[in-house]
């Protein structure tokens, strides 16, 4: 085993604990209990985003996508077609792509909503008047659904993905 597989498999693996329990820690714990807290989730949503979460966790995604996609490249000898005629090569390559859709729902349905959710904590405390902020508030509660929905998805995406990445080794 090469230094550089060794590398890659370390970003991977541990790029892909962190994207997968993160996501699974968002969507099953913070999003519930933000969900929850009504008006008082914006400082708390205030601090996730100073936290950088919405830069960081692309970032790792993108980390794990890219190492698992160079060591796909390498145990397949540059993409060869026989490699992906076997049980172990289809499976990597289905888990890859259930990652990869898991990127594309968290980029465009889940990333999107959590902006949208914090733009509008602070749009609701500058509101001047009552009714600006029953108006604001449902429409957070909605995008906060919307997100939720989007991370329960990327969730189930990811743990497919995680699935297969397990036991592709064990296949055939």
């Amino acid at each position: 085993m090469t230094a550089e597989v060794i590398v890659l498999r370390l970003v991977h693996v541990l790029g892909g604990i962190f994207w997968v329990g993160g996501m699974m820690v968002m969507a099953l714990f913070i999003m519930p209990a933000l969900a929850s807290a009504g008006p008082a989730a914006g400082p708390v949503m205030a601090g996730i985003n100073q936290k950088k979460f919405p830069v960081v966790m692309p970032i790792v995604a993108l980390l794990t996508i890219l190492s698992g996609l160079r060591l796909l490249m390498i145990d397949s000898a540059r993409f060869a077609g026989a490699y992906f005629q076997s049980p172990v090569g289809r499976t990597f390559a289905t888990a890859g792509g259930i990652a990869v859709l898991a990127f594309v729902v968290g980029m465009t349905m889940v990333r999107p909503a959590m902006m949208k959710s914090m733009a509008l904590g602070q749009q609701m405390a500058g509101a001047s008047d009552e009714a600006a902020r029953t108006r604001i508030a449902s429409e957070m509660a909605a995008t906060r659904k919307r997100g939720a929905t989007g991370n329960m998805i990327v969730v189930i995406l990811l743990l497919l993905a995680a699935l297969g990445m397990a036991t592709a080794r064990y296949m055939g």
